[in-house]
Parts: structure tokens; C-alpha cells; sequence
């Protein structure tokens, strides 16, 4: 079975699994300092949604020649980095609002939670643009206050909560310009 990333190509064999052969394409990629951008298998485009492990677990061989191509890691953070931006201005906007409800008395932990998960991917962006040299922010003063916040988080503690974030986290996140 031909296997093709970008203009390489190579032979694999047709009892390889599908997961086998996708895990090759992406290291391959990987090395390269590449993402893989674009997956064909057989004759249909694959998403990340289809990658599911039903499918994963099936020979390759039954699917066809696999085709994928890859873009730089570099080049991907760029052409992200204005929505990584206002995405961050965004979490700054949350923020503020959920300071002024702390402030208030109000038990917004629901929101809270879910905004510490925004503020995860966001972190994680902003190391992946600083690793590829894209940006010289660094989320690690965010970082290094989220044991505090996640304690006072567990111990229900707004006012302290509503100091964190007002103090440690939003002037460390990105402003509308």
C-alpha cells in the first residue's frame, strides 16, 4: 500500500493498521517540524472526528493509498495568531466579568470552570508561539498562579479568586489595540 506526505512517498503493508500507518504519517511530519493539515484515505478526506478507534483498528490495505500533506509548524501558528489574539482578549473580557461577580458575592464557579479551560488552550498556544519563535509572550507568569487559583477554586474562595484574576491574571492577558 503507497503512502504519500507532501512529495515523499513509501510502501507499507496492507495489514498494517490505519492508527499505524497515521501515527507514521504524523512523526514523519513531526520530524519535519510539520503538522499534518490534510489527510486523504482512499477516496475520502479524513477529519480528526473520523479518527475514531473503530476505524483506526481496520487494515489500511481495505482503505486504499493514504495521501496527507503537512504545512510548518511556524507557518500555522502565523496565520493563527490574530484569532489566538482576540481569543485571548476575550478570556481578558471573561475575566473581568467574573471579578466584578466575585466582587459581588456571586458563586460563578460553572463559568469559572469553564473558562479555566479556555485559559488552558489558550496557554497552550502561546507556548506553542513562543517554541516556534512567533512571539516572545510567554504564559509562564500565568502559569505559575494557577496552583494558587485552583486551591482557592477548591476552597470556594471568591474574594481571593476575584485577586487573582484581577491581579495576577488579566494584566498578563492580551489587550483590544
Amino acid at each position: 500500500m503507497q503512502v504519500q506526505l507532501d512529495e515523499e512517498t513509501w510502501e507499507m503493508s496492507d495489514t498494517a493498521k490505519l492508527e499505524e500507518v497515521i501515527a507514521r504519517l504524523s512523526d514523519k511530519a513531526h520530524e519535519r517540524g510539520c503538522l499534518v493539515t490534510n489527510l486523504k484515505v482512499g477516496q475520502r478526506s479524513f477529519t480528526d472526528r473520523d479518527l475514531v478507534p473503530s476505524v483506526l483498528a481496520q487494515e489500511a490495505g481495505a482503505w486504499g493509498r493514504v495521501e496527507a500533506t503537512s504545512q510548518p509548524l511556524q507557518t500555522i501558528v502565523e496565520s493563527g495568531a490574530r484569532s489566538a489574539k482576540e481569543f485571548g482578549v476575550g478570556l481578558k473580557d471573561e475575566a473581568e466579568t467574573l471579578v466584578r461577580a466575585f466582587r459581588h458575592g456571586e458563586k460563578r464557579f460553572r463559568q469559572l470552570d469553564d473558562w479555566f479551560g479556555r485559559l488552558a488552550d489558550y496557554v497552550e498556544w502561546t507556548e506553542l508561539a513562543k517554541s516556534v519563535g512567533t512571539t516572545q509572550s510567554s504564559s509562564d507568569s500565568i502559569v505559575k498562579w494557577l496552583p494558587d487559583i485552583i486551591d482557592a477554586r477548591e476552597r470556594s474562595a471568591i474574594v481571593e479568586l476575584a485577586d487573582y484574576l484581577e491581579f495576577e491574571v488579566v494584566p498578563r492577558l492580551p489587550s483590544r489595540s
